[in-house]
């Protein structure tokens, strides 16, 4: 057993997507933050579960890298854990041996390296052109250009392709070090459209790619949009066909590609590259869904606050973050469902690689710990079930995003008792309600109704309103609620905002309203309003008191069915989306 004087924070590599996604994201944060981590379960619900070569090389580089311990380094291995030093600079060699993704590698090794105290070089030998991962054009031509915008700089050249299932690719990144992230805003596309390509073929007939050219250029030209595609023969030791292309807008980038195999036409790698570019530019977001997902780790590593997004919120995605909030601690939120469109807000923590002078200072926890706890000792965020991450939002709060205003009213409650327990705080996460949530729902409603601050409302009231549900859960227990109501296409309410007695003080209550508001803007709803008595919680969150005849909707719907319709005593106020 591999012993260490920190704590070590466990994580759960089977959650969300359940893939190499997690073990990336863990090992990256675990080197960056120097903080001991233990990824179990990987990849436990795959066919193949457990390390795989591409999976191996991510651990052994990274502990290259960063001098670390490591335990469970082998193939098929479920449980790793990592001890991690000082990261390093210098040139390094990886050889995945297989066809196995080069660029995955990368994303696990580019950012400790880009924020080491000097420069670095990577030689990767592997896949660069393979399925269910990005091609290494992508990651030259999209991915770089976005982490420089970041402050992240490295150049990548690509020596010789590699195919499945051969492999034998390799790509050179040259990472200059010492990076200053700041804050990144990839909201909205402004500016004149360009679209280019790459159209390549390797040891097969150039009129492969020709073919490939053509009918993407076709297919645009019949959409209105001109393009410029290249057509290049590349040199591998495999056989294989590739089609990039990329939609660049005012510096946005996104890209779109699709891989040949045998028996598949020329022209169908073309349909696949378009179908996914037109319905990209169908909206206006600012980032593929790839890039999206690759972005969340260094985006919460800046000392400011990232905004950007996405065409389509994805599983990865949802992972990426759930795994980036229970290491770093940092607030984000992703608005919009699992397969739309969607927007990410993320407030980042900063982040500094530790000298082995300053992590020799930091004091020595003798007894390692075995529970789930985070690095400065809290216990780990519940897991949701898979299937069930945050539809609309996915938030983490921490003591400095705490908001010392309490929320009341008959529709806006929360305590005013602060948690006299310990100043270990069990990390929130808030999420979209489920089914099994509605009795946890309806407890809350009725204790806050029989002090006359809510209305109570049946299990069959809630079970038919539970998609406008937001609950809070901490340790596994809905400990606050609040819900979103439409009421139409500019106006809806926030409303049954609750949290236990216990938890107040800690911002959830804020937390809560601010999802529902991030949910109200991603369904293109303008004005959000609130009716409470405590109209100062709503005040410092950007609300503004209106006379209640200004919502005719709210008291035709609801208000005229109130024993004190006549003499209402809330204060009614709206704020913009």
């Amino acid at each position: 057993m591999l012993h260490t004087g920190a704590s070590v924070l466990r994580v759960d590599g089977a959650q969300g997507e359940g893939g190499g996604q997690v073990l990336r994201t863990a090992l990256a944060l675990s080197a960056i933050r120097g903080v001991p981590v233990e990824i179990h379960s990987i990849r436990a619900r795959r066919k193949t579960p457990g390390l795989q070569a591409q999976h191996l090389t991510a651990v052994t580089a990274l502990a290259a890298v960063s001098g670390a311990r490591v335990e469970g380094a082998h193939l098929g291995s479920q449980r790793v854990r990592v001890v991690p030093g000082p990261i390093q600079p210098g040139e390094y060699r990886f050889d995945v041996g297989t066809a196995g993704s080069t660029a995955l590698v990368l994303q696990a090794l580019l950012v400790p390296l880009a924020l080491a105290g000097g420069p670095s070089r990577i030689t990767l030998t592997g896949g660069t052109h393979v399925p269910w991962s990005p091609p290494a054009d992508y990651m030259q031509e999209v991915w770089l250009p976005a982490l420089a915008d970041l402050g992240l700089c490295a150049r990548l050249d690509v020596g010789r392709w590699g195919f499945y299932p051969k492999g034998g690719g390799r790509i050179v990144v040259e990472v200059e070090g010492g990076a200053d992230l700041r804050p990144i805003s990839l909201l909205h596309r402004i500016g004149g459209l360009r679209l280019r390509g790459v159209s390549a073929v390797a040891n097969l007939p150039r009129g492969i790619a020709e073919r490939q050219r053509d009918r993407a250029l076709r297919r645009l030209a019949a959409e209105g949009r001109d393009a410029e595609i290249a057509v290049t023969e590349a040199e591998s030791p495999g056989t294989g066909s590739f089609l990039m292309l990329v939609a660049e807008v005012g510096g946005l980038r996104a890209g779109f590609s699709a891989l040949g195999e045998r028996g598949k036409p020329a022209e169908q790698v073309a349909d696949e590259a378009v179908n996914a570019l037109l319905e990209f530019l169908k909206g206006e977001a600012g980032c593929d869904p790839h890039l999206a997902d690759q972005l969340v780790l260094p985006m919460a590593l800046t000392p400011g606050t990232s905004r950007l997004t996405t065409s389509r919120v994805t599983r990865h995605l949802l992972t990426t973050a759930q795994v980036v909030q229970q290491i770093l601690g940092c607030l984000m939120q992703i608005g919009g469902e699992e397969g739309s469109p969607g927007a990410v807000t993320i407030e980042g923590v900063g982040t500094r690689v530790e000298s082995r002078e300053s992590r020799a200072e930091r004091p020595e926890v003798r007894a390692e710990s075995r529970e789930p706890r985070g690095e400065r000792g809290e216990p780990r965020a519940e897991r949701p079930e898979p299937g069930a991450l945050p539809a609309a939002t996915c938030l983490r709060a921490t003591h400095r995003q705490a908001n010392a205003a309490q929320a009341g009213g008959r529709r806006a409650a929360t305590s005013e008792i602060r948690n006299p327990q310990s100043e270990i705080v069990p990390s929130p996460l808030i999420r979209k309600a489920r089914a099994e949530d509605v009795p946890a729902i309806q407890k809350l409603v009725a204790h806050f109704a029989v002090r006359g601050d809510l209305l109570p409302r049946t299990l069959n009231e809630l079970y038919q309103h539970l998609r406008d549900f937001f609950v809070c859960q901490v340790d596994g227990e809905v400990v606050g609620i609040c819900a979103l109501s439409v009421y139409w296409e500019d106006l809806a309410e926030v409303r049954s905002l609750a949290v236990q007695e216990v938890h107040g003080g800690k911002g959830l209550g804020a937390t809560l309203v601010n999802a529902c508001l991030a949910e109200a803007a991603s369904l293109g709803v303008r004005r959000v309003f609130a009716l409470t008595y405590r109209p100062g919680f709503f005040e410092k969150l950007g609300f503004r008191s209106i006379d209640k005849r200004e919502l005719p909707q709210k008291i035709w719907k609801d208000c005229i069915k109130c024993a004190k319709f006549a003499c209402c005593d809330e204060t009614a106020l709206i704020r913009d989306t």
